[in-house]
């Protein structure tokens, strides 16, 4: 099956973009975890070496997420993660990424494999939802989340992490 150049560039598009939200997540994810008492909870509950690797099939972009005793890290490389969340596609993992579908939505949809015990996969989207209403425009949030996750951190101090690691 032959792409077409134009769909080649929205693909490439596509996968620099999901790099950088992967990156902005990763770092939403350490800062709710300091800054929200949510978030920080849940995370605590995760048992030690607790691991989460996010893909986009077929090759696409990675983020690896472990838990230490020191908090969370972003090892290069997973060996058997506890979950493994495997977006089918490009085009579906940008929908999720970008706030124009949620994850429940994605879900139902089998826009992506989960491998894992669904209960702590919960646990991961339960954090999510948390960092998308830091991260999202409230009227972003609004529209891929039942209900909107009271902030209870300083969203400056929130983006300020995030942006800048302090």
């Amino acid at each position: 099956m032959k792409i077409s150049v134009k769909r080649k560039l929205k693909i490439k598009i596509k996968t620099i973009i999901s790099k950088i939200i992967l990156f902005f997540l990763f770092r939403g994810f350490k800062a709710t975890y300091k800054y929200d008492k949510r978030v920080r909870n849940e995370i605590d509950n995760w048992k030690e070496g607790f691991s989460i690797k996010l893909q986009i099939a077929p090759n696409g972009s990675c983020l690896n997420i472990k838990k230490t005793k020191e908090g969370l890290i972003k090892p290069k490389e997973i060996e058997n993660p506890n979950i493994a969340i495997c977006f089918k596609s490009i085009d579906a993992a940008f929908l999720v990424l970008t706030g124009r579908l949620a994850v429940s939505g994605a879900y139902a949809g089998h826009r992506f494999k989960l491998s894992g015990e669904i209960s702590e996969a919960m646990s991961f989207v339960r954090c999510v939802d948390i960092v998308e209403a830091y991260l999202f425009p409230k009227f972003i949030t609004k529209r891929i989340l039942k209900e909107v996750p009271k902030k209870y951190a300083n969203i400056i101090t929130t983006y300020r992490y995030v942006l800048f690691n302090f």
